[in-house]
């Protein structure tokens, strides 16, 4: 399920980009915002770390299913990367990331195919 949802979120931004659609800020300036930067080593390590700490938790201290775990904990990493992305708009010269979400999600999928790994 979250493989699916990771798929049609960088499918959708991937698609935002390429045809240009920009309203607001919500598409960062390419200078201000590079793809290979340490904010995208940090958005990656802190998706990759809150969803397999969370599926830890829900798995093996809860008991709660893999499947269910590790969706759970995707998709509130996602949401955590979102508010966050909605926060840093309002603050000034503050901008609404695209390439920040993706890395989340890539952080995300790494998760998913490391916890699939060890299990």
């Amino acid at each position: 399920m979250i493989k699916k949802i990771a798929v049609i979120i960088l499918v959708s931004l991937f698609l935002s980009q390429t045809f240009g659609f920009n309203p607001g800020n919500i598409l960062p300036d390419k200078k201000k915002d590079l793809w290979f930067a340490i904010d995208k080593l940090k958005h990656l390590s802190s998706s990759f770390i809150v969803t397999t700490t969370g599926y830890y938790i829900q798995n093996r201290i809860a008991g709660i299913s893999k499947n269910q775990s590790i969706n759970t904990a995707g998709i509130i990493t996602i949401s955590l990367g979102i508010g966050k992305e909605i926060n840093d708009r309002r603050k000034p010269k503050g901008m609404f990331s695209i390439r920040d979400l993706i890395t989340d999600a890539m952080g995300v999928c790494l998760a998913i195919a490391f916890t699939q790994a060890i299990s």
